[in-house]
Parts: structure tokens; C-alpha cells; sequence
């Protein structure tokens, strides 16, 4: 079987951007657009190649081998549409789920769910579905959804750095796995509001600190990953496609706030969601569930994914 074509900078620059708006969305990871935009084997392979011998061709002035070898031109392309979506929509998006939330939540569902069919369909075809990882997956994915979120940092001093550092790790890893949303992960650790205030104020201490973090992380398991991947593919795509369809718990666009917490800026935002039928959520909230736009919006994603996706398991082996 071909190859599939390598896409050009302007198609790498533009699956980079939805990459980002993607890691925007607590409950979306960058990782998922990637595999469907057919690259994820080479951002693995091209983010694998920084090493130490990359950091001897640098010191010793040997730039170009060095950029080749780490496919310099395709990861700087990929950069430049995740920082140009980190940067230019975190404010648009955010304002879109506040005030639409019902059909960005049922865009994204409707985007993850066919990801995950997809990628079950074709482990099916390749004969590597291990269904036991795939419910381990979906179990993973699904606690991780219930687990309620901590109070938010205001500010980061002194030790604060360190565990911003450790943060930015393991929301990278997060960011590149298939199905766990690296902005969940910061949700979580109650780091959120501080990055999304710091990429708003250009907060460089910060974001500093916390793209140092995200370097370490992502270079050292990067490596464990394509490992992975090349001797065991089958399993370990069928435990990310299980983390994928978890993911659509945290999706569910129809939720009833069972509490409340106070944010950094005294307001007073959901800690535990219940996810209703949407006709059960007019009843309780008696707020219109739009579900004819909803189920619309969702079959439009789903149409995009599955006519746009590239998931081919074979290109992830090498």
C-alpha cells in the first residue's frame, strides 16, 4: 500500500491551528486532530529526534543537519498554528462556550465520538482491536471526567514554579495522547485559569516556566510512545481509542451543576456536573436544550471528520 502524501506547510500550519484551539478545551486533545490530520506518526518520530546527538550537531555549528534531523520546517510550521490559535482565539472560543455552550459542546462531541468509531473501524480491519484495552481506555478516560476540580491558583511563586514546571509536563503528555485533554488535566490541578490569564496577558514568567515543563515532558515521552507504537500498535491505539470515547462524558453538551466553587476572581463557576438526557435538562433547568441545532451541529462534525480524517494504524508502526 502507498504511502499517504505528506501534507504541505499550509495544511500542517492549519491542522497545527485546530491543534490549539483544540488543547484550549478541557475534554479535547491536541493528539486526536493530529492522528486525524495524518501526521502523528511524524510529530512523534520528528519530537523523538531531539537529543543529545541534535544538541552536539548544534553546539559544534552544524544548524542544518540538526534542523533536518528533527524536521525542523515541519515543526516549526505546526508551532507557528498552535501559537497563532493559543494566542489569536483563546478569547473567542472561551466567549463561544459561555455563550453557546449547548452547540460547541455538541460540535466537539460529535468531532471526538467519530474519531473514536474511526479508529475502532479501522484496528477491526487491521485485526489489532484488543477490546479489553479499549475498555481499560474508556474506564481510565471516564474517572478522569468525574473528578472534581481543584481551587484556582491566583499567582505562582517560589515553589509555585516547580509545580508549574511538573504541570507543563504532564499536560503536554496529556496534550499528545489521543483522547486525554491536556486543558483537563491544568482543570484539574487548578492550573487552567492561570495559563488561559497568562496566554491573555503575556504573563512570559509564566508561560516560560510552564513551556520548559511542556518541553521536558513531551521529549521524554515522545520516545516511550513511538516505542509504543512500533512494537505495539494494535494495543496500545486500542487503549487511546478507549481515553477517546471516555472523553465524551466530559463532552456531553447537556449538564446540571450539583455545586459549586469560587474561581481567582470570586465568581462562582461549576465543581461537580451531573450529564442529563437533554429533555430531562429542560425539565430541571427549564433552559431550551436546542437539540434539533445540536443533533445538526454534531452530524455536521461528524461529516467533516470522516471525510477529512486520515487514520491509517500501519503509518503509526513506523
Amino acid at each position: 500500500m502507498n504511502s499517504p502524501v505528506k501534507p504541505r506547510s499550509l495544511g500542517v500550519f492549519i491542522i497545527g491551528f485546530v491543534m490549539g484551539m483544540a488543547d484550549l478545551v478541557p475534554g479535547i486533545s491536541g493528539g486526536t486532530v493530529a492522528l486525524l490530520g495524518g501526521i502523528y506518526a511524524r510529530l512523534l518520530a520528528a519530537i523523538s529526534a531531539i537529543d543529545v546527538a541534535v544538541l552536539k550537531l548544534l553546539l559544534t555549528g552544524h544548524w542544518l543537519t540538526a534542523w533536518r534531523q528533527i524536521d525542523g520546517r515541519f515543526l516549526l510550521t505546526l508551532l507557528l498554528g498552535i501559537a497563532s490559535a493559543l494566542f489569536g482565539v483563546a478569547k473567542i472560543l472561551h466567549y463561544l462556550l459561555d455563550a453557546h455552550a449547548i452547540i460547541m459542546w455538541s460540535l466537539f462531541l460529535g468531532f471526538v465520538f467519530t474519531a473514536g468509531v474511526m479508529l475502532l473501524r479501522e484496528l477491526y480491519r487491521q485485526q489489532s482491536l484488543a477490546i479489553i484495552f479499549v475498555l481499560l481506555g474508556f474506564l481510565l478516560s471516564s474517572v478522569l471526567a468525574q473528578i472534581p476540580v481543584q481551587s484556582d491558583w491566583d499567582t505562582v511563586s517560589g515553589w509555585g514554579y516547580i509545580v508549574l514546571l511538573g504541570a507543563g509536563a504532564v499536560a503536554i503528555c496529556a496534550m499528545i495522547l489521543p483522547g486525554i485533554s491536556g486543558s483537563f488535566i491544568l482543570l484539574l490541578l487548578g492550573l487552567y485559569p492561570l495559563i488561559i490569564a497568562s496566554l491573555a496577558s503575556l504573563n512570559m514568567t509564566v508561560l516560560a516556566v510552564f513551556a520548559v515543563g511542556c518541553a521536558l515532558g513531551l521529549i521524554s515521552f515522545s520516545r516511550l510512545l513511538s516505542w509504543l507504537l512500533k512494537y505495539y500498535a494494535g494495543v496500545t491505539m486500542s487503549a487511546l481509542t478507549g481515553l477517546l470515547l471516555g472523553s465524551a462524558i466530559k463532552l456531553w453538551p447537556w449538564k446540571y451543576t450539583l455545586t459549586y466553587r469560587l474561581n481567582s476572581a470570586g465568581e462562582q463557576v461549576p465543581l461537580l456536573q451531573e450529564n442529563l438526557w437533554p429533555w430531562n435538562y429542560t425539565a430541571l433547568t427549564g433552559i431550551d436544550n436546542e437539540l434539533p441545532m445540536a443533533l445538526i451541529v454534531m452530524l455536521i462534525a461528524a461529516v467533516l471528520v470522516a471525510r477529512f480524517g486520515q487514520i491509517r494504524l500501519q503509518d503509526l508502526r513506523h
